[in-house]
């Protein structure tokens, strides 16, 4: 709740698709629709595989988010980062489903596939703490994410192609989960819960965005296909957390928020 400005990175390429998963992108609209509702300066940094993507969905919520677009070759992407560094000054940075660095400098799909030559690295935007003057967090669900380093030496060896893939940039907090878009839901209901408003888009909201999104041409990630699933989850299997998540959460502040929050409405 402290921070101000927020830097959200986000967007991962699936190379039979030639364009962005489905999961990510959903996240963090709904993690930056929750920090522009509390008043903090949000900037979305994705590429041009996600960036229609973005658009889309934010179009579906009745908003326009700013979004910044970094873009091979890596020396331009690296000028991108450095001048919205500069020009936006963030107190955080948040990486939801971004690939990162492995130990060899590349970027992985979690089939070992090479991103190289599609995905420009984002690894300093999380730069170790000494070289930075802001708090970094980390949303992934494979390994392969930008800002796991620090579950690298635990958990590299229980996940097919481990050693490989996993990346080697520590963000100072991680959000682990089955699904990135579950984890950046779950940030969002930790913002409600601490600032006593209901910040969380309900399930049938989430499900219009993620339509959304299919229709500007994402694919789930698992199964390649242009579907309303995330990470081969088809949307009630998928939406069954989102669901207990956004349900928990009301709960919670019907019996804990003050007087004044109105959980009537429920940003539907």
């Amino acid at each position: 709740m402290q921070g101000e400005r927020i830097i959200i990175v986000t967007g991962f390429c699936i190379r039979a698709a030639m364009i962005g998963e489905t999961d990510g992108p959903p996240g963090a609209l709904a993690v930056a629709d929750a920090l522009v509702r509390l008043g903090k300066s949000v900037v979305l940094l994705t590429d041009d595989f996600s960036a229609t993507l973005l658009e889309a969905g934010a179009s579906a919520s009745g908003w326009a988010p700013r979004i910044a677009t970094m873009n091979l070759p890596q020396e331009s992407a690296d000028a991108t980062i450095d001048a919205l560094i500069a020009g936006h000054a963030p107190t955080h940075v948040l990486a939801i489903e971004r690939p990162g660095n492995a130990s060899d400098g590349h970027r992985y799909s979690m089939r070992g596939e090479t991103l190289d030559d599609l995905v420009a690295s984002a690894d300093r935007l999380l730069a170790p703490p000494r070289q930075r003057n802001y708090t970094t967090m980390a949303i992934g669900d494979g390994g392969n994410e930008l800002g796991l380093g620090g579950l690298r030496d635990e958990l590299s060896g229980r996940i097919s192609h481990g050693e490989l893939i996993f990346s080697v940039a520590a963000a100072d907090h991680v959000i682990a989960a089955g699904i990135s878009n579950w984890g950046a839901y779950a940030l969002t209901a930790a913002l409600a819960l601490v600032s006593g408003r209901l910040l969380l888009r309900s399930p049938d909201h989430e499900r219009a965005a993620l339509d959304a999104i299919v229709r500007a041409g994402a694919v789930d990630g698992c199964t390649k296909r242009r579907e309303l699933s995330v990470d081969g989850l088809a949307w009630d299997d998928y939406a069954q957390t989102l669901e207990d998540i956004y349900r928990e959460t009301c709960s919670w502040l019907s019996e804990h928020a003050a007087p004044a929050v109105d959980l009537a409405n429920r940003h539907a």
